[in-house]
């Protein structure tokens, strides 16, 4: 783009017209008017004097967009006396772009230059604008020493510059209302606005077409009579035209079904899956993790004792955390393969492995099988998802619903055979996923879902708008399977409805639990994406580039994808409670984000810096950081472990051999096609050493009363000895005790815990070991006595022995 001043002229690049004009151009200057009888008189006097000046065939075409004055009687009666002058008519005001676009259509002359009919801008210097239509395609004029108010002027800096950086337009003032186009150029031009965005989408498609553009400053002046047409209550119409446009013609102008080459899946895929199915499903027998997973494999074990599906308990006390979808997946999966920690995680497993499969199903339906695939490789390399596919979770079952039922609203919502309608089976599908997420994690279901659906079907033209009546059918839907669990558990206990809404969702968003900063999340998704967040510099150059071969390669299903992942992490940053794993539902999205770039980066010619820089440096460098990894967690289990095995200074070296030889390969750029898939490599053997043998090591060590626990042989508990656990839950030790009278109380209010060992006499106290000896003496009567047994992991194991009965009956605890 080139831009002049007055007087001299500064051209920036080689314009593409050749500066050897034979004859005068004959020029057209389109009028668009509306109620503009006051001026439209001056206007055209203004117009046949200055054309008539500047050449020898000329056209003034005024364009009456549905005047209710005399504006158009009047340019009538101008046009009986003199032919130069035409009218069009619109029976009704279509809007300033449908004028141009008549009146751009209906002009016969070599170049065409329109302006409005308020007769602000001094129509002689167009010859500016003439002299320079010789060596460029389209001339802008911007406005010196603008003559409207200061507020419009700020309006319209303030415009200038989001056009600028959404269309890329390079245009100081884009709605100067004083522009010249050769004719072929402005009727080779799509307007598809009706608006005042003309302007805007005129310059970005001469942009998109490769035509040259220059700008000049041309005088303003006030209005000659009347009073403008354009209010302040058009702003919001134009800035929303405007993200539409940019949304649907910069950002993902790519056809939805171009290149897709679907089908059934691969042997590729199938093996990916085989390969995901191993690494999901083996070696899931080792002691359960406290503090979650013992959780969530206890309360499905006291539902299937107490034979009470309906209102979840912990310590066979009301919990009012969580729905109860989870507990009975565990609860159907006991009853199956009996009660052990093998039977509980199969549900996070098979929920992974569900969530991988509708990723690639979904990339193979929608934007190509090679990219379905690469999708399915990035979601089960990616940290974030490896770590929690195994994981005794509520968050990886959410997923998977959550996946199904954005999913399953995208192919509702999508064109089919170019028409916009909406596909009923999926749209209720997605109800029904959303209900089971409901039932999973509460409203949390419908805050991730709604929002990303309005906003895509909004911006998205071609993609059919849900009406209300959609949305309260999948309402419906969702009520339908949700309601039934909470009316029957309103009956069991009338103070859960409050409990879990307020306070488990609404005082939770407040930061009642686990509160962070709002900057949390960043950190977190950047090591929950390795390998993949290497690419992150990249692929922002990739979603923010202009160029035609970057812009036709993002389809509008990136749109989507981009929206659902984006508002799940702008929610959860919003959010004051945080943890790690509520990111977990943006995995697939993002999976299928990165797959579709590499797909792209790995088609493009090695020689494009960005994609150079993707396809190598970026694969390197997550190679490298791979590596490292592994040394570091390979070191870290060799000096933390009770013993040292052989096993641990294999691995070690092992990872350093890798470092070394990955640093190595940094300087072989002929093995770049190859980058990608040595990182991938390396990183799923850093998941399988992780996830089965430091894991599993890990809870081995932890762990009270498993299997692997020396405890069981040491602490010989005979079945009716009281047992309490203090502070901490330590939900394990009633899973694997199988006891259903293991006593729970909170080290803040531990009132009855004196009269439990009273009652006793002798009881073993499972607590934390932040909770002092002292601080437990202090909550029993004088005379009581406390014997430290053992540690291991987070707890302290203490035999308490109550005094005398009646000195116990006769003293009071010690404040």
């Amino acid at each position: 783009m080139h831009q002049f001043s007055q007087p001299t002229v500064q051209p920036r690049h080689v314009p593409t017209i050749p500066s050897t004009p034979q004859r005068t151009p004959s020029l057209s200057l389109v009028l668009p008017a509306w109620n503009e009888a006051e001026v439209i008189s001056q206007a055209l006097a203004e117009a046949e004097s200055a054309l008539g000046g500047l050449t020898d065939r000329y056209e003034i075409i005024v364009v009456d967009d549905g005047s209710t004055d005399e504006t158009a009687a009047l340019v009538q009666q101008a046009a009986d006396g003199n032919p130069a002058i035409r009218l069009i008519r619109h029976d009704g005001n279509l809007g300033y772009g449908a004028a141009l676009r008549d009146g751009f259509a209906a002009a016969t002359c070599d170049l065409v230059a329109f302006t409005d009919a308020d007769c602000q801008f001094d129509l002689t210097e167009l010859d500016r604008l003439l002299f320079l239509s010789r060596r460029y395609s389209i001339v802008c004029g911007y406005r010196i020493d603008r003559k409207d108010s200061r507020l419009r002027c700020f309006y319209s800096r303030v415009y200038n510059g989001i056009v600028r950086c959404l269309l890329g337009t390079e245009v100081r003032d884009v709605d100067c209302a004083l522009k010249l186009f050769h004719r072929d150029v402005v009727q080779g031009l799509t307007i598809s606005t009706s608006g005042f965005l003309v302007n805007s989408e005129l310059l970005t498609e001469a942009k998109r077409q490769n035509h040259s553009v220059v700008e000049v400053g041309v005088s303003h002046r006030p209005r000659a009579a009347g009073s403008s047409t354009v209010s302040v209550f058009e702003i919001p119409t134009v800035l929303t035209g405007l993200i539409r446009y940019w949304w649907n013609t910069v950002q993902f102008p790519g056809a939805a079904t171009k290149g897709v080459v679907s089908g059934p899946f691969s042997i590729v895929h199938a093996l990916l899956l085989v390969i995901a199915a191993l690494f999901l499903f083996t070696n899931l027998g080792y002691p359960l993790i406290d503090r979650d997973e013992t959780r969530y494999a206890e309360i499905p074990r006291e539902m299937l004792v107490s034979g009470n599906w309906v209102l979840p308990q912990l310590n066979f006390q009301p919990y009012y955390d969580k729905p109860p979808l989870l507990y009975w997946l565990c609860a159907i999966s006991y009853r199956a393969f009996g009660i052990s920690e093998w039977s509980a995680r199969l549900v996070p497993a098979l929920a992974a492995f569900g969530t991988l499969l509708a990723t690639m199903w979904f990339g193979n339906r929608n934007v190509g099988s090679r990219i379905g695939l690469f999708a399915g490789g990035v979601l089960m390399l990616s940290v974030g998802f490896v770590f929690t596919s195994r994981y005794l979770l509520i968050d990886g079952v959410l997923t998977l619903l959550t996946t199904l039922s954005l999913f399953s609203v995208y192919e509702a919502i999508k064109p089919a055979a170019g028409k916009r309608a909406l596909h009923l089976g999926w749209w209720l599908a997605a109800g029904v996923f959303c209900g089971l997420a409901f039932l999973t994690k509460g409203p949390l279901a419908l805050v991730l879902l709604i929002p990303p659906l309005i906003a895509f079907s909004w911006l998205t033209e071609s993609y059919f708008a849900p009406t209300l009546r959609h949305y309260l059918m999948l309402l419906a839907v969702v009520a339908g399977i949700a309601a039934p669990w909470l009316v029957a558990v309103t009956m069991q206990d009338p103070s859960f409805l409050v409990e879990f809404f307020y306070r488990h969702n609404v005082a939770r968003f407040a930061g009642e639990f686990h509160a962070r900063p709002i900057w949390f999340f960043i950190p977190v998704l950047l090591l929950a994406g390795h390998p993949w967040t290497f690419l992150t510099i990249p692929y922002v150059g990739f979603l923010a580039s202009r160029t035609r071969s970057a812009s036709q390669n993002r389809p509008p299903v990136l749109g989507f994808l981009m929206l659902w992942s984006g508002w799940c992490f702008v929610f959860f940053s919003i959010a004051k409670c945080k943890l790690p794993t509520y990111l977990l539902p943006a995995a697939p999205a993002l999976s299928l984000m990165i797959g579709h770039y590499l797909v792209y980066a790995t088609k493009r010619s090695a020689t494009h810096r960005r994609e150079w820089f993707a396809r190598f440096w970026s694969a390197r460098t997550a190679t490298a950081a791979t590596c490292l990894a592994g040394v570091g967690f390979s070191a870290f289990i060799a000096l933390t472990g009770s013993r040292v095995s052989v096993a641990n200074y294999v691995w070690i070296l092992i990872w350093a051999s890798l470092l070394v030889g990955s640093l190595l390969m940094v300087a072989d750029r002929h093995q770049g096609k190859y980058a990608w898939g040595s990182s991938s490599a390396l990183a799923f053997l850093l998941a399988v050493m992780v996830m089965h043998q430091i894991v599993p090591a890990y809870s081995r060590r932890q762990t009270i009363f498993a299997a692997a626990s020396p405890l069981r042989a040491k602490i010989p508990l005979e079945a009716n000895s009281a047992i309490a656990t203090l502070s901490h839950e330590f939900s394990e030790v009633p899973f694997y005790l199988q006891r259903s009278d293991v006593r729970h109380f909170d080290a803040r209010n531990a009132s009855g815990l004196s009269e439990f060992i009273a009652e006793n006499d002798h009881a073993l106290i499972i607590m934390e070991k932040q909770v002092l000896i002292g601080q437990l003496r202090d909550q029993l009567p004088r005379g009581t006595r406390i014997q430290l047994i053992d540690e291991r992991g987070p707890a302290r194991l203490v035999q308490v022995t109550a005094a005398s009965p009646r000195l116990a009956h006769n003293l009071h605890p010690v404040k």
